[in-house]
């Protein structure tokens, strides 16, 4: 009987954790085709992924926008999933973020929100990030450093239990 009831238990697990698997199995394989280099392939596979809230797929999409992969480059989309990863704790995509608000292209230059991102993805173990970080404390005045520090403390504390430092 107690083999039995450790049996169906080990099988209710399984069941519950499959949905996930089947979606780590489905952005495994839409990675193995971007490093095939089948861009709108990868893109479409990737696509319902970052759709249903999945972190990795979200960067992803945000970086196949970004530079025109498998899709017409759309950088308003990319900061628009760039977001969505960031604030399930993706550190790549704090630092992506970093570089929009460093840049203004998409949305003004903002060199508080750029120091805050960047912050951050140095904090999770991005290292050019803590480069960017220095780069863009050189532009701010002591109380412009004191709002963007708090930002990336904000940023740090909205981040998720068991977030992801790094992509894979």
């Amino acid at each position: 009987m107690r083999k039995q009831a450790i049996a169906a238990l080990a099988l209710a697990l399984a069941m519950a954790n499959a949905p996930a698997l089947a979606e780590e199995d489905a952005f495994d394989k839409a990675i193995h085709t971007y490093g095939c280099a089948d861009y709108p392939k990868a893109f479409a596979m990737v696509t319902p992924l970052a759709e249903s809230g999945h972190a990795l797929a979200q960067y992803q999409m945000a970086l196949m926008l970004e530079q025109g992969q498998g899709t017409a480059t759309n950088l308003a989309e990319a900061y628009k999933w760039y977001g969505k990863a960031a604030a399930q704790g993706v550190a790549d995509a704090y630092f992506a973020l970093g570089q929009i608000y460093y840049r203004g292209v998409v949305v003004p230059r903002d060199d508080i929100q750029a120091f805050a991102a960047f912050d951050v993805a140095a904090r999770l173990g991005y290292a050019v990030a803590g480069d960017w970080r220095g780069m863009v404390a050189k532009t701010l005045n002591d109380e412009q450093m004191t709002k963007a520090q708090k930002a990336a403390a904000e940023l740090l504390a909205r981040r998720p239990a068991g977030a992801l430092d790094r992509i894979r």
